[in-house]
């Protein structure tokens, strides 16, 4: 029995050790693809970091026909996609992708821009085979200089919702993301970003950014990813029409990691 029992102490302690060991290559994994980004993008980097302190300020606000240009993009990604909230895609999609997300990430930011997901909304999106719900959870952000400002940044995200609006200001948030750890993000830097979506209200937006249900949101998405141990962002979970879920790998996920995902709950 004593032999049984220590067998069983062994064999669990080799899983565990196991565990431990793929959750420190995926994070190996994380930053060489953030530092492989930063190689590749290195003139995109300098070109940007040029505008951001010609412009007097530590986010990444675009001014002038770029503005134009990023926000006629954006536009143009998102147009005649329905959407609800923070709910993008068809209501009755068969597969929904719940995506765990922080503004200030810069791994979420690689992958809404350089990862799949343009090609998932771009395909079975578009095509209302997949809808995507985003939901805040606080990672880069509780890391950074100033913590606090969480709840501020993804409820003018969600009050952009209330308008129908809400992917549209997110994506701009990706896009136009400061450097991380500066404390960029101020009411100056939100209203920027919401003066160039297309279409949007800037008073009713102002206003619902003071609205108490979406700041009780936000908690409520913090604590939906605490229960299920979500533990990084981004974090993405498919669900089919039975109830069956899949998550593609961490870090940036490709088109078809996404499309494995999909195929795994469909």
């Amino acid at each position: 029995m004593a032999s049984r029992t220590k067998q069983k102490e062994e064999a669990r302690a080799r899983r565990l050790e196991e565990e431990r060991a793929r959750a420190e290559k995926a994070r190996r994994d994380r930053r060489l693809r953030t530092v492989g980004g930063i190689v590749v993008g290195a003139i995109i980097v300098v070109v940007a970091l040029v505008i951001i302190n010609s412009g007097g300020n530590k986010g990444g606000i675009k001014t002038g026909t770029e503005a134009t240009a990023t926000a006629n993009a954006v536009d143009q990604m998102f147009a005649g996609i329905p959407q609800s909230g923070a709910t993008l895609g068809n209501a009755k999609a068969p597969v929904t992708m719940t995506y765990f997300g922080d503004y200030e990430c810069p791994i979420c930011q690689e992958f809404t821009l350089q990862g799949g997901f343009p090609q998932l909304v771009q395909n079975e999106v578009r095509q209302g085979k997949v809808k995507v719900v985003y939901k805040s959870f606080c990672t880069a952000t509780c890391n950074g200089p100033n913590p606090s400002v969480f709840p501020t940044q993804q409820v003018a995200g969600l009050a952009a919702g209330k308008q129908n609006k809400f992917w549209q200001y997110t994506e701009l948030f990706y896009r136009e993301q400061g450097q991380e750890d500066t404390g960029y993000v101020n009411d100056a830097y939100l209203t920027a970003l919401a003066r160039q979506v297309t279409g949007l209200n800037l008073p009713t937006w102002q206003s619902d950014r003071n609205d108490s249900a979406l700041t009780a949101q936000v908690t409520s998405d913090q604590q939906t990813a605490q229960s299920i141990h979500v533990s990084g962002t981004p974090t993405l979970i498919f669900q089919g029409p039975t109830g069956r879920e899949a998550s593609p790998p961490e870090g940036v996920p490709s088109y078809s990691d996404l499309q494995q995902a999909i195929k795994q709950v469909s």
